[in-house]
């Protein structure tokens, strides 16, 4: 049988475009038909090759159990009654539709032993993921490899190396795992998004779960010249009941003061970030379940000890299985103008969603959302303005 570990190389080198190259090289020719030894095919003729052609990538799939490849597509309408949106992650076109995000996901991760996952994204979504992992430059390209680690498992230990997805937060950069369109205050400004480094979880069972990482800072895909020190993760996590879960997590390292917002910013410097991040499940029925997420941030700098926190709670019920409703309200004390450069700001934010599930492997959902601010934030039509108010629509596909 072919090793599971030719076979991962197989699949990730055709995830990047590459599968003619690799296949020639690496994957084992096909057996001959009984048709092909009674009458040998001429060199260089069709019938050569295809008694020598590659396996197809369903056979390699199921040759090879815990190999899967999986996608989604992810597209939507954006509109704002403000002249450039606010206080938004992904969301930065006034009246657009967008491609927001284009994903593969090639893994091989089973219970025990080496495995690895890549996980690619094109669209708009991965050019603002690309230049929030670039320190002192930009680009325009729209593809991002968001993960790619190896992994090693034995017994209760997991051990990662490259890059993954944060722990914190309620929300993720998949489209597919959010219940809202749009990402909360608490996902865009005060967790980060993703990691380059090393990880290990202990995992006894499932009532406990301990994470811990290093890694180069909060979304860098190498450290900042004035950031070299290196970001220590902690996590606990658990499922003590089947209508309970937790998870308590913490992120603590230096941090590049060019991205504070003007005029806190200090280029050139960096300063300890720290962020403390709890978050609750409660799923009182299949179809009604409470989410409660709370973070407390802090950053070092030449002005003293900046701090803001947050919190999100989100209600979620199944109609039934096609429709869905979901509600997210939020608070965020900026006391000290670390997030939107004003002292003693407040920002708040109601979002109420409807989603659809056709019997497709599709999402479509419509979002309502309002924002406001205690000072004039927002631009309308050149005017200051304390609110923003948007519609959202998207479809996701799954395949």
């Amino acid at each position: 049988m072919t090793s599971p570990k030719i076979l991962l190389a197989v699949g990730m080198a055709a995830v990047c475009g590459c599968t003619g190259l690799a296949s020639a090289q690496t994957a084992p020719a096909t057996p001959a038909t009984a048709a092909a030894v009674a009458i040998p095919a001429i060199p260089g003729t069709l019938a050569a090759s295809a008694a020598t052609a590659t396996p197809s990538l369903g056979a390699v799939l199921a040759a090879t159990p815990g190999l899967s490849i999986t996608g989604y597509v992810s597209a939507g309408y954006a509109h704002f009654d403000t002249t450039t949106p606010g206080l938004r992650q992904f969301d930065t076109k006034q009246n657009s539709f967008s491609l927001n995000q284009a994903a593969m996901t090639l893994s091989y991760l089973p219970t025990s032993g080496a495995g690895g996952l890549v996980n690619v994204i094109a669209g708009s979504d991965a050019k603002i993921l690309r230049n929030a992992e670039l320190f002192g430059s930009t680009t325009n390209s729209q593809f991002d490899i968001l993960q790619a680690y190896a992994q090693y498992a034995t017994g209760p230990l997991t051990f990662m190396a490259g890059k993954f997805v944060t722990l914190a937060g309620a929300e993720t950069i998949n489209p597919t795992t959010d219940t809202n369109i749009s990402r909360s205050l608490l996902f865009t400004y005060l967790i980060p998004l993703e990691h380059t480094g090393v990880r290990a979880t202990y995992a006894p069972g499932s009532s406990l779960m301990l994470t811990a990482g290093l890694n180069n800072g909060w979304n860098y895909s190498s450290s900042p010249p004035d950031a070299r020190g290196k970001t220590i993760e902690l996590q606990v996590s658990g499922t003590p009941s089947k209508m309970f879960s937790y998870a308590v997590t913490a992120y603590s390292g230096q941090f590049p003061l060019d991205a504070l917002v003007s005029p806190l910013a200090v280029p050139g410097v960096a300063g300890r970030r720290d962020v403390v991040d709890f978050l609750g499940t409660i799923k009182v029925t299949d179809l009604l379940s409470f989410v409660g997420n709370v973070d407390v941030l802090s950053q070092d700098t030449p002005h003293g000890k900046l701090k803001a926190s947050g919190i999100a709670l989100y209600a979620n019920y199944a109609l039934n299985t096609q429709w869905g409703l979901s509600a997210r309200g939020e608070y965020v004390d900026d006391k000290d103008g670390l997030i939107t450069g004003l002292t003693g700001n407040q920002l708040k934010e109601l979002t109420l969603t409807a989603s659809y599930k056709p019997d497709a492997p599709m999402t479509l959902m419509a979002e309502v959302r309002q924002d406001k601010s205690d000072q004039p934030i927002f631009n309308k039509n050149g005017s200051p303005a304390s609110n923003q108010t948007s519609l959202e629509l998207q479809a996701v596909y799954l395949f």
